[in-house]
């Protein structure tokens, strides 16, 4: 099981570039740090619902779109847990 906000950061940065968009582009128009949508990207930090919020608008896409990914890896990994 990968950390769920490594999975985040996978496909956040996988929509930023469907989107020809740059970090630095996409934390402009979030109003974030280039910094923290780094460590976004980089699955060391996890975004507040408002910041998942703007980051979805900002990529023309929806939030369960940017969260679907994790939430199926950590789905996935509770069931195994529960299993053992």
């Amino acid at each position: 099981m990968a950390d769920v906000k490594t999975v985040f950061g996978e496909t956040l940065r996988k929509y930023r570039t469907k989107s020809n968009r740059s970090q630095q582009d996409v934390a402009t128009r979030c109003d974030m740090s280039f910094r923290y949508y780094q460590e976004l990207e980089a699955g060391t930090k996890q975004p507040t619902i408002t910041t998942l919020f703007k980051l979805a608008d900002s990529l023309e896409e929806s939030p369960s779109t940017l969260i679907e990914p994790a939430y199926q890896d950590w789905q996935s990994s509770a069931s195994k847990a529960s299993d053992d």
